[in-house]
């Protein structure tokens, strides 16, 4: 009898895992994704919209056509929770069967983490599409009437190259619009030192992206915690206010709403344990992959940094539970990723995106050109055509046990 594999979520987990499955079972079983929307959102890309460096028709695709040739089904609901032990997946229409579950949905955005924090009133944000949208029109509001300019990390923001990119983008823009000069920049993090990044990263980075914010009168602050934000103020915990017409904050991120209240499936910040074959502790036929993951910090810091969850450490955890899956059922080898791989895979695109953002730019006269065709090409953003095509192919990965 074939087997019912239920993916929630199509962002990197879970579309890596249905395809990867998808290969590897041939049709022997069922596989089911559901997610209120079949499109792929090539999140990285968002940093970038308010900008106007991309639209939304650059950087999502439907995998409707895609799951439908692979034979995989598709349901498009919304998932209001999980009974672990019925099996069952709770949604509107009617509860979804499973003999095994994947969660990859991803996370959200915690603003509660941070009082005051209200997203296009005290703070812009490009969490989703819909607030990068509003940042975008709110950014050239600003270059019409700039003001104090402050751009961050929170505490426990596990996204820290965001605000990296968002600031070098908003620098090349002030240069621009001939504001540089005229603009007081802030950037505020609670990172223990710059490009930390959450994971640790190379002291040459570090050294290089000082020597940036130095050269552009950029006012930068380490291990710092936000009190409050404010419309036009952001209180820090020692107390000190910073005047600002214009707000980036990266908050926490969170599990999902169903992650979160579903009792025993996940920790009080609704993140999934999981073990070196990415299984629930208590319930081996339930898997969880990508930012669902709860990963602890490799090391302490001063203020509490969450670790970064990038394109590839997801779809590597993607393809161990393809693998662990169809081990399971048709036999065949297993993939265990320990948590010190998982560091490994995120601070390797955190060196990549530290060498192009300013370990490469600190080695030239760049004064800040290099940022027009900067990242937006060379780190996350490859061509959708190129994502889709690339997400088909099962490396050979060494080390399968």
């Amino acid at each position: 009898m074939k087997k019912q594999i239920v993916i929630v979520g199509t962002s990197f987990a879970g579309y890596s895992t249905a395809l990867s499955l998808a290969k590897l079972l041939h049709d022997r079983h069922e596989i089911t994704v559901i997610d209120r929307s079949s499109d792929f959102m090539f999140l990285p890309s968002l940093v970038w919209h308010p900008f106007g460096y991309r639209h939304p028709e650059d950087i999502s695709f439907d995998t409707l056509p895609i799951f439908d040739k692979q034979g995989i089904k598709f349901i498009e609901t919304t998932v209001y929770g999980f009974d672990l032990n019925e099996q069952l997946v709770i949604t509107p229409e009617k509860d979804i069967p499973f003999d095994y579950l994947v969660i990859a949905t991803g996370t959200k955005a915690n603003y509660d983490s941070v009082k005051g924090y209200v997203p296009g009133t005290t703070s812009w944000s490009i969490c989703s599409m819909a607030e990068a949208e509003r940042t975008r029109k709110a950014w050239k509001d600003f270059l019409r009437n700039p003001g104090p300019l402050v751009i961050g990390a929170s505490q426990w923001a596990g996204y820290f190259f965001a605000a990296y990119e968002f600031m070098m983008n908003a620098l090349y823009q002030l240069k621009s619009h001939h504001l540089l000069s005229k603009v007081p920049v802030h950037f505020i993090t609670a990172e223990p030192y710059l490009t930390h990044f959450g994971i640790g990263s190379a002291p040459e980075d570090s050294k290089a992206c000082e020597a940036i914010f130095d050269r552009y009168n950029i006012q930068w602050k380490t291990s710092t915690e936000i009190r409050e934000l404010k419309e036009r103020e952001v209180i820090l915990e020692n107390g000190e206010r910073i005047v600002s017409d214009f707000n980036m904050i990266i908050p926490q991120f969170i599990g999902v709403d169903a992650v979160r209240t579903t009792r025993n499936l996940a920790n009080p910040f609704g993140l999934i344990h999981v073990n070196e074959k990415c299984q629930h502790r208590d319930y081996p036929n339930i898997y969880a992959a990508g930012s669902a993951v709860y990963i602890p910090q490799k090391e302490e810091t001063l203020v509490p940094c969450g670790v970064p969850r990038t394109r590839y450490s997801s779809e590597i955890m993607a393809k161990a539970v393809a693998y662990n899956i169809a081990s399971d059922l048709i036999g065949g080898g297993t993939i265990s990723i320990p948590v010190e791989r998982v560091y490994e895979y995120c601070k390797q695109d955190m060196d990549h995106l530290g060498a192009i953002l300013f370990r490469h730019a600190h080695e030239i006269e760049h004064d800040l050109d290099f940022i027009a065709k900067g990242s937006q090409e060379k780190w996350a953003n490859m061509s959708i055509e190129t994502y889709i095509e690339n997400s088909f192919e099962l490396e050979n990965l060494n080390f399968i046990n």
